[in-house]
Parts: C-alpha cells; structure tokens; sequence
C-alpha cells in the first residue's frame, strides 16, 4: 500500500523532523514543501493496518510534529 503523509512541523523542526523520518525503511521519498504543510512523505506498507500503525505509533509520536493528513493511493497512473 503506497501513501502520501502530509506533515506540518514547528517552527524551525522541519529538517530535524526529516532527519527522523529518512531513518524509517517505510518512508521511500521526502519532500520539504511550502505551504500548510511543510513536508510530504511517499510510504509504502503492506496494508492499512500497517500503515496506520507507523503514522499513529511512530510519526505522530515525534515531538515536533503538529499535525499530519494521511492520503492513501487508492489508483497507480499505470491502472489508469
């Protein structure tokens, strides 16, 4: 299961905050953005437990993350 992980920071956390997600062997791509949002995150799991488990027990659980929006893939361009 592929997913995009939209992440707000604090202030001043972004590159500390994609340090500790490029550690995380789910995590296959990290943009720093600009916006509401100052980081997305391309994950791949295999399945929504699974998933679900990483943003709600390790994601969210860094302390200078504030908020994130999980968007999962649910068509790949190739199926289109």
């Amino acid at each position: 299961m592929k997913a995009y992980i939209l992440i707000n920071t604090q202030i001043g956390k972004t590159t500390e905050v994609v340090k500790e997600l490029s550690e995380m062997k789910e995590v296959k791509k990290l943009d720093i953005i600009m916006g509401p949002y100052d980081i997305i995150a391309e994950v791949e799991t295999d399945n929504h437990d699974t998933l679900s488990r990483i943003v709600i027990n390790r994601m969210q659980r860094i302390d200078a993350i504030n908020h994130t929006m999980t968007c999962p893939v649910v068509a790949m361009e190739d199926a289109l």
